[in-house]
């Protein structure tokens, strides 16, 4: 459903702004709601647009936009009486948006990525854009987000759309309908689904420790620790729990505590993530349930080691993993109250004068951009490092959600506003199919978006795909960083025939060293940053706490400049996937001295050569185009005199990865000598640089005298071989 203010923004254009070409086409803008509280009315009430706006704010932002809101209500910046009618085909003045909380801009869309309807590629016809306005409203201290927007696609609602399935109308996701639902989402797959079923059936296998669920004579619920090899197992195995630890006290297995839990504790001494969890495994007709904090010995880092190394086989076996997706601890349940409306599928009348030349209006089903990515993807136990193996390595997720139950398995996404499956729109997005592990899942995905991609190629995407979702995570202890993903590298290994190398895999590591910290930023705002203890060597993505941008999946081999001569690893167990100790990588390549300064009023960093600034030469061009090769350094680079000493004492280089892809776009290397003695060198960052950008000057060959002096293990036809550690 819809509120009053968003049909009366679409259908009827109420207090419309601008009517107008914009950057990308002809848009409309309209003012949308006043304050927070008719936004946060709307949004209770169960409308589908304001719903979603509001949901994406933490209560402290919340809190903040209030304040923000009677601040400049109290300065009169914001004016609450109402403002004048608009007459028929009238604008409003676009300064009234001083007395608007929120604005909406309409426009024609674009063909989303690869969602196929009907046997052929479907566009989406318009898209919507909602969006905070305010001017009264100091946003710096709302949010530390640049900007709290939120995307809707809206598509025209043909005659033979497809069924999605009856839809929740409960209240709460406890409720026996949710229940129902999720029944035949784990019928149908263990029916039918042969990928989520492959390797289980035949060849059963058990973690080390698991919880058995039992009652005693008064029908109490007993739960007890057991050792999987002193005990018969019943089949159907066990489930897995993924939770967030948070900051609650929880019940943990320990050297204390073992005997106890052995002997069987009551259920109601659990904390309520637990006990719902248990209820759940119980009504699945399962006995066992894996609990990571009750089944791995917390006060013993042996082991924690062993267990971590089993990961792959603790989830990959499991019946069914529990998410509990939306609490931040155990203390939170699974289970939630909601509105059943917010479940509905929305459309309404949409004026498109303007946008569409052929119409004025048309009906549109509305989709937000974002359900699948704040629902699922990035919800709040997905942003804990370990869920994104728990995840992927299941056969299949239950998750239980702010709002709703949501299902994912090998074959199959789907939730309670969308019970059979997901629409098409949502169904190739980038986010959905998580669980498809196999490359030719991911291919045929891909295919669906008009890309010819191989097998191969196919496999290291979804690789890069993982990466990109688990640097987007956070860990309590840094050091966890490689074996809070070796089961899914375990996995992988099988996927890629490959050998694993610190996050990389050998055949490739040439073309998958040009990754780059994505605004030198992690996750959650705070900076990028490289941890002690060791736990990479400085080439590898995963020496880094920060948001992680994969080198491009389109790299040409034939066009590489940089060759991985030798490499060696020390890790601290037999576990290849886990902790390293040390480890190096000998490479050849083209090799240049540089120096790193700042020029211009912009205060960009720039490579110079020979005292040649890197970026283009015309004079005549403005200044803000005159940027060249975008400089990202894995941590920031604070003061304009960080880079003094180096660039003194000539420790700074560059190496050319590789010659201009097809789109004009090469990446270099930035390199510090750390070790003049032993000439080790460590990795500074990646540029990115595109033809205009000054390439000439990097690709440009240095003279024989110049090439023969630089820092290297060997120099051998022009080319120079270099350890980076």
């Amino acid at each position: 459903m819809l509120c009053d203010t968003c049909i009366g923004v679409l259908r009827d254009r109420s207090n419309i702004i601008t009517d107008e070409p914009g950057d990308d086409g002809p848009r409309v803008m309209c003012a949308h709601h006043r304050t927070t509280q008719t936004l946060q009315r709307a949004a209770e009430d169960g409308c589908s647009i304001c719903y979603a706006f509001w949901n994406q704010l933490s209560e402290a932002e919340i809190t903040a936009l209030r304040l923000q809101e009677s601040l400049a209500m109290k300065k009169k910046v914001i004016i609450v009486k109402d403002p004048p009618a608009l007459e028929p085909g009238e604008l409003r003045d676009k300064e009234d948006l001083l007395e608007w909380l929120t604005i909406t801009i309409l426009t024609r869309g674009s063909d989303y990525e690869g969602a196929e309807h009907g046997g052929d590629f479907r566009a989406v016809d318009f898209a919507l854009i909602l969006a905070f306005c305010g001017k009264g409203i100091d946003w710096g201290e709302v949010s530390s987000k640049k900007t709290i927007t939120r995307g809707f696609y809206m598509l025209v609602k043909g005659p033979d759309e497809p069924a999605h399935g009856s839809v929740s109308t409960s209240s709460a996701t406890s409720s026996d309908e949710s229940w129902s639902v999720a029944t035949s989402w784990i019928n149908e797959c263990r029916k039918t689904h042969k990928a989520c079923n492959a390797g289980q059936i035949d060849v059963p296998w058990y973690p080390t420790r698991l919880l058995e669920i039992g009652k005693d004579q008064s029908d109490n619920i007993i739960v007890r620790l057991i050792q999987s090899a002193n005990h018969r197992m019943l089949s159907p195995p066990y489930c897995t729990l993924s939770h967030c630890w948070g900051k609650a006290q929880i019940i943990q297995l320990n050297e204390r505590t073992r005997t106890s839990l052995e002997s069987g504790i009551f259920v109601d001494q659990m904390p309520l993530t637990f006990r719902e969890a248990i209820a759940i495994t119980m009504k699945l007709g399962v006995r066992y349930i894996w609990i990571d904090s009750l089944c791995i010995i917390q006060d013993s880092r042996l082991d924690w080691l062993h267990e971590a190394g089993l990961m792959h086989k603790v989830y990959s076996y499991s019946y069914c993993n529990i998410s509990a997706s939306a609490s931040v601890d155990s203390s939170e349940g699974l289970f939630r109250q909601r509105n059943s409306r917010i479940l509905q599928s929305s459309h309404t009348s949409i004026n498109v004068a303007g946008i569409d030349p052929a119409l004025h209006h048309t009906h549109c089903n509305i989709y937000d951009y974002f359900f699948w990515s704040n629902n699922v993807a990035h919800c709040t136990i997905n942003r804990r490092a370990w869920v994104v193996q728990e995840r992927m390595l299941a056969p299949r997720v239950l998750h239980f959600g702010k709002d709703q139950l949501l299902w994912e398995c090998k074959e199959q996404d789907a939730c309670e506003s969308y019970p059979n499956s997901l629409p098409p729109i949502y169904a190739t997005q980038i986010y959905t199919n998580f669980k498809a592990m196999d490359s030719s899942i991911y291919m045929e995905k891909f295919s669906k978006r008009g890309h010819n991609i191989s097998l191969d190629n196919a496999a290291h995407r979804l690789w890069n795909m993982i990466v990109r979702s688990y640097s987007r995570t956070l860990l309590t202890v840094p050091s966890d960083k490689l074996i809070a993903l070796s089961g899914l590298a375990k996995r992988m290994s099988q996927i890629m025939k490959d050998e694993y190398i610190a996050g990389m895999w050998r055949k490739e590591i040439a073309a998958s060293l040009s990754w780059y910290v994505v605004n030198q930023e992690q996750i959650n705002g705070s900076s990028s940053v490289r941890p002690s203890p060791y736990r990479a060597p400085t080439w590898s993505w995963a020496s880094v706490d920060g948001v992680i941008s994969p080198s491009t999946d389109s790299t040409d081999p034939d066009k590489l400049l940089i060759k991985v001569e030798d490499l060696r690893i020390e890790y601290a167990t037999n576990d290849t996937t886990g902790l390293i100790t040390d480890g190096w990588l000998d490479l050849t390549g083209p090799l240049k001295p540089i120096h790193l300064i700042q020029t211009g009023t912009l205060r960009n960093w720039h490579i110079a050569i020979n005292d040649t600034v890197v970026r283009p030469q015309d004079e005549n061009m403005v200044e803000w185009r005159r940027i060249g090769p975008i400089l990202h350094f894995d941590v920031p680079m604070l003061g304009d005199d960080v880079f003094d000493t180096d660039n003194a004492e000539g420790r700074l280089f560059c190496m050319v990865c590789g010659l201009p892809s097809m789109d004009g776009f090469n990446s270099v290397l930035l390199l510090r000598l750390a070790d003049v003695a032993n000439k080790l060198f460590e990795r500074l960052g990646i540029a990115t640089s595109r033809t205009g950008d000054g390439q000439e000057i990097l690709l440009a060959e240095l003279d024989a005298d110049v090439k023969s002096s630089l820092p290297c293990l060997r120099y051998e036809s022009g080319l120079h071989t270099i350890r980076v550690i």
